[in-house]
């Protein structure tokens, strides 16, 4: 049995031991230890003179040697010198049947040189007997940890973690440093695996890059074993490389040796242009240099000592035009020359080839091509070289549409009937633009643009069940007069052949938005104006479960075809009736009054086109604060004085045989100075003079007849609002709106008047519209 225990050295000096003692007794004193006998190092028995030790690639880095020893020595020591002496190792070891078994390290020991084994016995207190030396010449294979790389340029580039080439297909690999100085040769060879030797060991000359050559008899991994011969014929440790070859089936493209791009010109007037080379990946060991020629003239090189590489130029040098510059790759002197092409321009350079089409985005129906459909899509290829970038513009008949210049269009009822089609313009750095034309097809009528929507009454719930689209287009929800009031209004619009929006899109949306959507406000009780909310997927105004009133609502078209459109509303509200139609933003329904929405009607048309008049003929929009600016008082004959109303209530009665022959109109207003005037037709008199606020117009006391009134404001009132007014005559109803001075009633004294109605409206707010598109002067 053998034992062995390391002891690390500094100066020689032994610092740490292990020592295990057999059941033998042992020598006490020194002067009883003899000399160990019969040592041998490396199997050669030691003498006089030195023996010699060779240790090739098949030995292992351990020197082995052994020793005789007397019964009783249980331990030696032994010490291994190199050539000059110094102690590079020292082994305590204990003695197995008077023989001790151990190993020197070969790999610090002085190759080509005289080292020396030392072994001396140890007394029981650790003190050393008489040495036996043997003196040995080492001769030890090279030890170098080669570099092998595959070489570029080869019919095919075999690589350790890729399948490539083939049986047959012939490849070739390099050894690069480092090597043993005493290298003069490697030796070679080819086994089916890593601890597989090679059937056959071929060598090479030790050039600064040996090729070995490589073509595979067959397929599957195959492991390249070299190693390093020196001048005594000894070799080294082998150098495994994998190699994987591929069946006919398998093999994968070989990338190229180095692949050249021109970077981005960030400085056009420069002069300069920068090339940037990369290296394959299949090159390990980066090294080789770079050329780059325009025909015979040399552009500049590069040696590689990284992976990427960029290498300046002048543009002077290249020229205008596009240019195909030679890049030529050398891995090491002698090393088959690898060429690549960049095509490259630096200035006024043509693109060829391109085409433009467009594409449906969305679709209306079954047929997906454009001329059905509304929404675009310009796609544009086969430009070469690939431009950097493209630019738009959408053609109408031939001609330019305003602001659609982006990849997407949506298309507008403006198109229909008319042929369509994208200039695209390819542009890029140093290129001359190119711009092409689609072939141009014809829009073919579409779906109108319709709108959805209900009310929730008050107390009731908001489920994502029912969809609140009972109404469309103009219809009543059914609840006019029902007194149940409203809490929300649920309005969107819709079409087959435009894209629409519950709400304004976010930014987060798609690129091609919605065509068209409702930007919806409601006027709650006890809130004021609010906002759209959300519930259960259900964009709504107004409020839910809250017990609170929907008084007016104002509806503005929104989208990149609210330009074609208008949408009008009317709400229906106690005491007032069916409103007259809002549109676009405007208010319909009353705030102040305390009533809630009880009905309501929605159209989207085409822009300009109005609905049909209201047969009330009544404001969209009623605000108590305004209208209490102004107050009517009546005189009926033969009744005399009525009840004084405020603005848009009826000041005398719609059914009845009396006349209105007389009016009092006062104007206070609230935050601004002035007041009213008012002149009325008096049978015998004409038009009377103007008479101011509370003065009676018309004639109560005397039985000629009053047929028609003008009114107008006067100081600051007049500044900010317009007044409106109509008569109601028996057998005709409500004629129109007359305002500010112009004359509302019947030409003859022999018409009726029963009632009339005065109106404050903003400055520069749409004029009111007349019942049944009747005159306000009755001729």
């Amino acid at each position: 049995m053998r034992f062995r225990a390391a002891a690390a050295l500094a100066g020689g000096a032994l610092v740490a031991s292990s020592i295990l003692v057999p059941a033998v007794p042992a020598i006490a004193s020194v002067a009883d230890l003899p000399a160990p006998s019969g040592v041998t190092v490396g199997g050669q028995a030691c003498g006089a003179d030195p023996v010699t030790v060779v240790r090739d690639r098949q030995g292992s880095e351990d020197l082995p040697f052994t020793a005789e020893v007397d019964a009783g020595v249980n331990r030696v020591t032994a010490v291994a010198l190199d050539a000059v002496g110094n102690a590079v190792a020292t082994w305590i070891y204990a003695a197995d049947n008077q023989v001790v078994q151990g190993t020197l390290p070969a790999r610090d020991l002085t190759d080509n040189a005289v080292n020396m084994l030392r072994v001396s016995a140890l007394a029981e207190d650790g003190t050393s007997g008489p040495a036996a030396e043997c003196t040995f010449l080492l001769h030890r294979g090279p030890v170098a940890e080669l570099s092998i790389v595959p070489v570029l340029g080869a019919e095919t580039v075999y690589s350790s973690w890729s399948v490539r080439g083939g049986v047959g297909v012939a490849g070739a690999f390099a050894v690069v440093a480092p090597q043993s100085p005493d290298t003069v040769a490697f030796a070679y060879g080819y086994a089916a695996k890593d601890t597989a030797e090679p059937a056959v060991w071929t060598t090479v000359p030790a050039t600064e890059h040996a090729v070995i050559p490589f073509v595979p008899t067959a397929a599957g991994q195959q492991v390249l074993k070299v190693a390093e011969v020196d001048e005594t014929g000894l070799t080294g440790m082998a150098t495994n490389q994998k190699v994987f070859v591929a069946r006919p089936d398998q093999a994968e493209t070989v990338t190229p040796a180095v692949t050249a791009r021109k970077l981005t010109d960030t400085q056009p007037d420069d002069d300069l242009v920068t090339v940037r080379l990369t290296l394959t990946d299949d090159l390990v060991a980066v090294a080789g240099q770079a050329t780059l020629y325009d025909g015979a003239t040399e552009l500049g090189r590069t040696t590689f000592d990284a992976r990427v590489k960029d290498v300046v130029l002048r543009q002077s040098q290249i020229g205008p035009g596009h240019r195909d510059l030679r890049v030529e790759y050398e891995q090491f002197t002698g090393a088959p020359t690898v060429t690549t092409t960049l095509r490259v321009c630096v200035v006024s350079c043509p693109f060829t080839g391109g085409s433009a089409t467009v594409r449906s985005t969305f679709w209306s129906g079954t047929n997906s091509h454009p001329s059905y459909n509304s929404s675009y899509q310009a796609v544009a290829e086969g430009f070469s070289p690939a431009p950097a970038s493209y630019t738009y513009q959408w053609l109408r008949n031939g001609a330019a549409i305003k602001d659609a210049t982006s990849e997407l269009y949506l298309s507008s009822p403006a198109d229909i009937g008319h042929s369509i089609s994208v200039r695209v313009t390819a542009q890029g750095p140093t290129m001359s633009p190119r711009s092409v034309t689609s072939t141009p097809f014809t829009v073919k009528p579409r779906d109108a643009m319709h709108v959805n929507y209900d009310l929730s009454p008050v107390g009731s719930s908001l489920s994502n069940s029912y969809c609140y689209c009972t109404a469309t287009d103009g219809q009543s929800t059914g609840r006019a007069g029902s007194g149940r009031a409203a809490q929300a209004l649920v309005a969107f619009p819709s079409s087959q052949s435009y894209t629409t929006g519950l709400v304004p899109p976010t930014s987060a949306e798609s690129e091609m938005p919605a065509a068209f959507w409702f930007e919806t406000e409601g006027y709650v009780q006890g809130r004021g104006w609010v906002g759209p909310k959300a519930k259960n997927g259900i964009y709504y105004v107004g409020s839910i479960g809250e017990q609170r009133r929907l008084e007016a609502i104002r509806i503005t078209p929104g989208g990149p075809h609210a330009p074609f459109y208008d949408v009008w509303y009317r709400a229906y509200v106690p005491k007032f009736g069916w409103l007259g139609w809002a549109k676009n933003g405007e208010a319909a329904g009353t705030t102040g009054f305390g009533y809630g929405i009880e009905d309501v009607q929605i159209r989207v048309l085409p822009k300009g086109k109005a609905p049909t008049t209201s047969g009330t003929g009544n404001a969209p929009f009623y605000d108590k604060a305004t209208q209490n600016q102004v107050t009517v008082q009546p005189y009926l004959r033969p009744a005399g004085w009525k009840t004084t109303v405020h603005g848009g209530s009826t000041a005398g009665l719609t059914n009845t045989s009396q006349r209105l022959n007389a009016v009092r109109v006062d104007v206070d207003g609230l935050r601004y100075s002035g007041g009213v005037q008012v002149s009325a037709k008096v049978e015998g008199d004409g038009w009377r003079s103007w008479v101011g606020d509370t003065k009676v117009a018309g004639t109560y006391h005397r039985t000629d007849r009053t047929s028609a009134y003008k009114m107008r404001l006067t100081g600051e009132m007049a500044k900010q609002y317009d007044i409106y007014y109509r008569v109601h005559v028996a057998g005709t109803g409500w004629l129109g709106w007359a305002r500010n001075g112009a004359g509302a009633g019947t030409e003859s004294y022999g018409s009726r008047n029963t009632a009339v109605q005065a109106v404050l409206v903003k400055k520069g707010e749409r004029p009111l519209m007349s019942a049944y598109g009747r005159a306000a002067y009755k001729r």
